[in-house]
């Protein structure tokens, strides 16, 4: 909202970004996201097709982050180590897809680390709480007659959350609804793809 109300107060009676370019910017960031989310699994499904879950100690992947404050999707990559058969550490980093209007940029991610503590597990399922502690960052740049304006911000941000973790064979999948009580100071909810390596 910054970004917008300096681009306002510096361009007063230019032409911003229509709603329908916005809403085609939207689908297409979205549209991209997902084609790549697609991709991720693929190459996981046939990279960890010989390799059942069982045994991994380390697994990556990566999936599609919404985030309620900021109103976009974002891609996530992470990992994790399964340090015993209750805890396990890890990490992930998301990039978030902000819409910028014209002249303008945005760029907003965070790099969070990650610890799980396993409480349930029951066959192919297992439910697990989240605590997170990251560096979110979010920066803007305006330009105008040749020049620019431009900002930035980093804070170090405190995350808890659920999470539920399927084992589908050969890849996992998971959902992780998380709130952030600092840094972007969000609820988030994700979704993807894990495989041992």
């Amino acid at each position: 909202m910054a970004t917008l109300y300096l681009y306002v107060q510096l361009f007063p009676g230019r032409k911003m970004i229509t709603k329908p370019d916005m809403h085609i910017m939207k689908s297409t960031n979205k549209i991209l996201s997902l084609t790549l989310i697609l991709s991720i699994t693929l190459l996981a499904h046939t990279g960890a097709m010989a390799q059942q879950n069982d045994g991994s100690d380390i697994f990556i992947g990566g999936g599609l982050t919404y985030g309620e404050s900021i109103d976009e999707l974002g891609l996530q990559l992470g990992g994790y180590y399964i340090f015993n058969e209750d805890f396990r550490f890890g990490g992930d980093f998301i990039y978030w897809f902000v819409d910028s209007p014209q002249d303008a940029s945005n760029t907003f991610f965070e790099l969070n680390g990650n610890a799980h503590y396993l409480f349930y597990r029951e066959g192919d399922i297992t439910l697990y709480g989240i605590g997170s502690l990251g560096i979110h960052y979010n920066s803007f740049e305006v330009t105008f007659n040749g020049g620019s304006i431009s900002d930035s911000n980093t804070d170090l941000a405190l995350g808890v959350g659920a999470g539920i973790e399927y084992n589908a064979g050969p890849v996992l999948l998971y959902g992780e609804p998380r709130f952030f009580l600092t840094g972007f100071d969000q609820l988030t909810l994700s979704f993807g793809v894990r495989f041992g390596i």
